[in-house]
């Protein structure tokens, strides 16, 4: 059970149901939530550091005046989630999961993890990338505007579409055939790719 109003330190959620739920004053350090539900939650005036989420469903979740610092999401789904809004600190990240339809407009993500999870339609304009891993990421329609993903590692990464005169890629690591897609924002059109 979790209560508001109330700090947890080291603590551990197993298949907690917070669907729906309305959570305001909590403080969670060190925490672990493992198959627990958070589907359309509201967070208000809430702080995660630490934390890791295992096998639990966030997806749509909402939160006014709350941070999330340092925090792991693997084999969840999160679909959805304007984290845009976020107080700093803010570190998050995803391993194995879904985050399609989510926002992370303006925030500074350096070093952030995003590996093979589905990011469909993910908005990462105006994100400070540098040195985030993409890898095995599905970003079909995610969007990437004056966007800094230099030093950034897009290793299998596929369906991405990103504008090299809007955004920053030096240093940054693609693999073939997806790279090609450079060639189609500039309205280049690459043949003869039957060896790819």
């Amino acid at each position: 059970m979790i209560q508001s109003n109330t700090i947890y330190h080291g603590e551990e959620f197993v298949g907690f149901e917070g669907s729906g739920l309305t959570f305001s004053d909590n403080a969670f350090t060190e925490c672990s939530f493992k198959k627990c539900r958070f589907s359309r939650a509201y967070f208000e005036n809430c702080h995660f550091d630490q934390c890791t989420f295992e096998d639990c469903d966030l997806s749509l979740m909402t939160y006014d005046e709350s941070n999330f610092h340092k925090i792991v999401i693997k084999r969840s789904k999160a679909a959805g989630i304007s984290w845009a809004e976020a107080l700093p600190p803010f570190a998050v990240d995803f391993e194995d999961s879904e985050i399609s339809y989510s926002s992370f407009y303006g925030k500074v993500l350096k070093k952030a993890k995003f590996i093979h999870c589905t990011a469909e339609e993910v908005d990462f304009s105006e994100c400070q990338l540098t040195n985030s891993d993409f890898k095995g990421t599905d970003l079909k329609g995610a969007q990437f505007h004056n966007s800094g993903l230099d030093l950034c590692n897009f290793e299998d990464a596929s369906n991405y579409s990103i504008d090299i005169r809007h955004n920053t890629i030096k240093g940054a690591k693609f693999s073939l055939p997806e790279a090609f897609s450079f060639f189609n924002t500039l309205g280049i059109d690459v043949v003869n790719l039957d060896s790819f």
